[in-house]
């Protein structure tokens, strides 16, 4: 896993940007699944500065995970994150992305269609992920499998917690539907990014610990070209 520490939030957000940019250059049919979250609406609103609708017709988007029974037009779902603060500016036509369902009633066959969509397009070229103060990555929460592709979580106390923040007024939350650890594994490139003072428990735990179901985070250090891009408040505790 390789670890780039960038003076601060705006410098990695800076670098995000250009990574994705550079990423559908390169590629221009690329198949990429994004994170919400707060720390990668930066990246988000400096890659919709510099993008044009154009780079992205040949690009599929996929969104990372989704809280269920949740709608897309809630502040605090993924797809509204995304839509809000990229593919909107942006531009980006409603058939270069999808999103988990959340309010479906057959999750499982959700799960499915992500599933047969990611094998239809060859696979992920790269995946964005934010890391959850208990390790989590998506919604994949400590204990989860690295065996899974697309499931069901339950939700941790402390995701439930956390994700208050995203919603106007508390909301009940109690499962996830999510991209899972082996899609990660298999994406051709997959990106970690954590930024701020409270995510330096866990950076730290990622660098140090075993790579363990319990830190889903430690999969990453599995991974062939698996990139942790932190900002220095969230790497203090590193030596």
């Amino acid at each position: 896993m390789d670890t780039r520490i960038f003076e601060n939030k705006d410098a990695l957000s800076e670098a995000v940007c250009d990574y994705i940019l550079e990423l559908i250059i390169a590629k221009p049919n690329a198949t990429i699944v994004l994170t919400s979250g707060d720390t990668p609406k930066q990246a988000y609103a400096l890659l919709a500065q510099k993008a044009t609708a154009d780079m992205f017709k040949n690009v599929f988007i996929i969104g990372l995970d989704e809280w269920v029974g949740i709608p897309p037009t809630s502040s605090g779902s993924c797809r509204y994150i995304v839509e809000e603060n990229l593919l909107k500016p942006v531009g980006i036509s409603n058939q270069n992305y999808t999103f988990f369902d959340g309010l479906t009633t057959d999750l499982q066959s959700e799960c499915k269609r992500i599933d047969n969509l990611i094998i239809g397009r060859g696979g992920l070229d790269f995946i964005l992920l934010g890391l959850g103060q208990n390790g989590h990555l998506g919604l994949n929460e400590p204990g989860s499998s690295f065996d899974l592709y697309s499931h069901v979580s339950i939700l941790a106390e402390e995701t439930i917690s956390v994700g208050q923040k995203y919603f106007e007024g508390e909301t009940a939350l109690s499962k996830g539907i999510t991209i899972g650890i082996k899609h990660i594994l298999e994406a051709k490139i997959a990106m970690v990014i954590a930024s701020g003072a409270s995510k330096t428990n866990i950076v730290n735990k990622l660098l140090k610990e075993e790579i363990s179901p319990y830190i889903p985070a430690t999969a990453m250090k599995l991974h062939n070209k698996g990139l942790l891009w932190v900002d220095e408040e969230a790497s203090s505790k590193i030596k």
